[in-house]
């Protein structure tokens, strides 16, 4: 009756051990690393809004391209100074098109950081889907980031 119960109670402790290791969607003794985020980034994003038209293609080589971003996030950020090629060329717009060069800034809040014309062009912040966090979405910011929400949500293609 002893060996029973003992067998029992480490069939139970492994099944528990397995649920929960399911449920956090990360093999055992896994985390989350810096190469697992990057590996994710590159391809199309698109922003989730109504219109979705504003896209953001994050190369391979380190490269993006943004078409019809929010301006919004990228211009006026600074009183004085210096302003963007894309955004000098459309005072006033809602969006802008731009290219220039990505990296990761931290891998474990999931920041990206977008550079054009040497200037900082936005950063965005890894958005998990769900409660499983298998999935992400990149969300900008227009202001702080003491929000709940990004304003803006970019997601995969």
């Amino acid at each position: 009756m002893l060996i029973r119960r003992k067998g029992l109670t480490v069939l139970t402790i492994a099944l528990t051990s397995v649920l929960l290791t399911a449920c956090s969607g990360a093999p055992f003794g896994s985390t989350p690393t810096h190469r697992a985020f990057e590996e994710r980034l590159p391809g199309t994003w698109i922003e989730k809004s109504g219109a979705a038209t504003a896209a953001l293609v994050l190369s391979e080589n380190g490269k993006f391209k943004a078409r019809n971003f929010p301006a919004v996030l990228v211009c006026n950020k600074s009183s004085g100074g210096p302003e963007l090629e894309a955004c000098l060329s459309n005072p006033g717009s809602s969006s802008i098109s731009a290219s220039g060069t990505w990296s990761v800034l931290d891998e474990e809040q999931g920041m990206l950081e977008l550079d054009s014309d040497g200037q900082l062009f936005s950063v965005a912040y890894r958005d998990f889907d769900g409660f499983s966090a298998k999935s992400f979405s990149l969300g900008f910011y227009s202001g702080t980031t003491d929000k709940p929400e990004p304003d803006f949500v970019f997601a995969r293609r």
